[in-house]
């Protein structure tokens, strides 16, 4: 993109994808990707971070991170889940995690931008969290969130104008509305 032009809050930043992508990985009711080093291992080759030496203790470690994640992201949709204790213990352990990820910044004539060097677990984790603070820094993190349905909790980019989504879609919107209209039909029955 040329200097000084904008992109539009409705467009998906790039550095969404990757972060998108971890959190998805324990999303609806599909089994965790993450369960183990096997399928650590799948999602770090399909984000470009081969690691053939992780361990099911290095899959805990990037669940945590994506839980945390998947939290702060329930929070910018309004979720009750997301209560002020648990956004900060999900805070802290982030931070925790931060000071182990190689992050560095990568300075052009256009701009500047954060990277994590290398391959393997620990870059891919940096590369996790640098996408999240170049969200941030260009007013979009908000925007990246998860979807209320408690069944569901896909990560997904708010494409609204007024930032007001909380569902990832369509179908959810109407499963939470449609369980909702039964507890009030059940509760008017009485």
């Amino acid at each position: 993109m040329p200097a000084g032009a904008s992109v539009s809050p409705l467009t998906q930043p790039e550095q969404a994808g990757l972060v998108l992508s971890l959190v998805n990985t324990a999303a609806g009711d599909r089994d965790d990707e993450l369960a183990d080093a096997g399928g650590l291992r799948g999602w770090l080759d399909g984000a470009g971070y081969p690691d053939a030496d992780v361990t099911d203790a290095d899959a805990a470690v990037v669940r945590e991170v994506r839980d945390c994640l998947q939290l702060l992201m329930l929070a910018h949709s309004g979720d009750d889940a997301a209560t002020r204790d648990r956004v900060q213990a999900a805070e802290t352990r982030l931070a925790r995690t931060a000071d182990q990820v190689p992050v560095t910044l990568l300075i052009t004539a256009t701009g500047v931008s954060l990277r994590a060097p290398g391959t393997g677990m620990w870059a891919a984790l940096g590369a996790v969290l640098a996408g999240v603070a170049d969200l941030d820094r260009a007013g979009v993190w908000e925007r990246v969130k998860a979807c209320r349905n408690d069944i569901c909790h896909a990560g997904f980019f708010d494409r609204s104008r007024n930032g007001s989504a909380v569902y990832h879609g369509p179908n959810c919107a109407s499963m939470v509305s449609m369980r909702a209209y039964r507890r009030r039909r059940k509760s008017d029955d009485g």
